[in-house]
C-alpha cells in the first residue's frame, strides 16, 4: 500500500467537513494509505489573488512543512478541489522560490493531483463500482477548466457511476463567481450570471448539481436557496463515495 497526502480546502473543512470522508474512504479503497494533519489549514489562494504576497507565501511554506513527514516530497498530494490543486501546481514555484529549496517544490507540485485526475491518470481506474440514482448536472468550473486543465476525467467517472444519468451542456462556460471578487464588487452582476446559470442546468432537467470545485458548489448552494427550484448541490466526492463497493 502506498501512501499519500491529503489536503483538505480550508472552505471545505469549514463549511463541509464530511467530504474528506468521502475522500479517505475512495482512496482506501484504491489502496491507498491516506495521510493528514490536522494542522493544516489554507494553500493561500484567495489571498494570493488578492495580493496578500507574504501571507500566501507564509502559508504556503506551511502548508509544505505540515504536509511531508522525511522530505518525501515524491509523495502524491490529493486536493478535492481543483481550485486550489491548480493553484498550488501554476504559482507555488513562483511564489516559494526565494524561501525554499525549488528543487523540493518542484518535486511537491509535479504530484499534487485533484481527486479526479488521480483516480483516472494515476490509479487507473475509471469505474468505482458506487452508485448514484438521479440526473446529475456536471458544472465544469473555470478552475477546472482554465487553472487545473481538466480534460474529461470527471465525466469519465460519472458516467461510469451506476444508476447516473450524467447532464453536460458544453456550451455552458460562465464563471459562477465563487473563485474572484466579482460577488463583493459587482453583486447585481454576479447574481444575474450565477442565476442565469443555475436555471440553465435546472432546465436540463438536473436534480443534482456537482463539480470538482467546492467553492462554487457552495456559491451555487447559497443561491439556490433563494430560488423557486428542486436541484440539490453534492460534491462529486460524495457522489463517487455513494454505495461504493
Amino acid at each position: 500500500m502506498s501512501k499519500v497526502n491529503l489536503f483538505v480546502p480550508c472552505s471545505m473543512d469549514m463549511y463541509s467537513p464530511l467530504i474528506p470522508n468521502s475522500v479517505i474512504n475512495i482512496l482506501e479503497k484504491l489502496g491507498d494509505t491516506v495521510v493528514y494533519n490536522p494542522e493544516q489549514t489554507c494553500c493561500g489562494r484567495c489571498l494570493y489573488y488578492q495580493g496578500e504576497n507574504e501571507n500566501s507565501i507564509e502559508l504556503a511554506n506551511k502548508l509544505l512543512n505540515e504536509l511531508f513527514d522525511q522530505k518525501d516530497f515524491k509523495r502524491a498530494t490529493i486536493i478535492p478541489s481543483s481550485a486550489c490543486a491548480g493553484y498550488i501546481k501554476n504559482y507555488y514555484r513562483s511564489i516559494l522560490h526565494n524561501t525554499a529549496v525549488i528543487a523540493e517544490v518542484n518535486a511537491f507540485t509535479k504530484n499534487v493531483f485533484d481527486l479526479c485526475d488521480y483516480i483516472v491518470n494515476v490509479k487507473q481506474v475509471t469505474k468505482l463500482n458506487n452508485r448514484f440514482n438521479g440526473r446529475v448536472f456536471y458544472y465544469n468550473s473555470c478552475s477546472a477548466r482554465n487553472l487545473y486543465k481538466y480534460e474529461n476525467e470527471p465525466e469519465i467517472l460519472l458516467k461510469n457511476t451506476d444508476g447516473l444519468e450524467l447532464l453536460i451542456d458544453t456550451e455552458i462556460n460562465t464563471c459562477c463567481g465563487a473563485n474572484g471578487a466579482l460577488a463583493s464588487i459587482n453583486p447585481e452582476l454576479s447574481d444575474k450570471m450565477l442565476s442565469e446559470l443555475i436555471l440553465r442546468m435546472y432546465n436540463c432537467g438536473a436534480q443534482y448539481i456537482t463539480s470538482t470545485d467546492i467553492h462554487c458548489l457552495q456559491h451555487i448552494d447559497s443561491f439556490i436557496s433563494t430560488m423557486d427550484i428542486n436541484v440539490e448541490v453534492v460534491h462529486i466526492a460524495d457522489i463517487l463515495n455513494n454505495e461504493l463497493r
